[in-house]
Formats: structure tokens, sequence, C-alpha cells
């Protein structure tokens, strides 16, 4: 999960990339991102949110 700090065209993908928004790619694609704009965009570990409903309470 890549998220953006600062605003920038993604070239590749033909879209803009706002603050704050989060998107989907490989760590190779944050990588080169990161290369190409270094301090525009931050990798995060995708982490999946644990309900009660989830867990079993018996």
């Amino acid at each position: 999960m890549i998220k953006v700090l600062k605003g920038f065209y993604d070239l590749k993908e033909g879209v803009f990339r706002s603050v704050d928004q989060e998107f989907e790619a490989t760590k190779e694609r944050f990588d080169e991102i990161n290369e190409a704009l270094p301090g525009f965009v931050e990798w995060s570990e995708k982490q999946t949110e644990v309900t009660t409903s989830d867990v079993s309470l018996y």
C-alpha cells in the first residue's frame, strides 16, 4: 500500500495522485516512484482490521 504525501501525476497509471490518497501497488512500484520523486510517497503495510465478529467468543 502506498500513501501519497505530496500530490503528483502518476505517468505509468495516467492519473493524478492526491495528498493522503492510498493505493495498492507492489513494493517495486513504490521504490520506482520514490526514486523518481523522493519524499512524495510512503510505504505502509496493509493492516487487516480485526473486529469482534471475527473472533470466537467461546
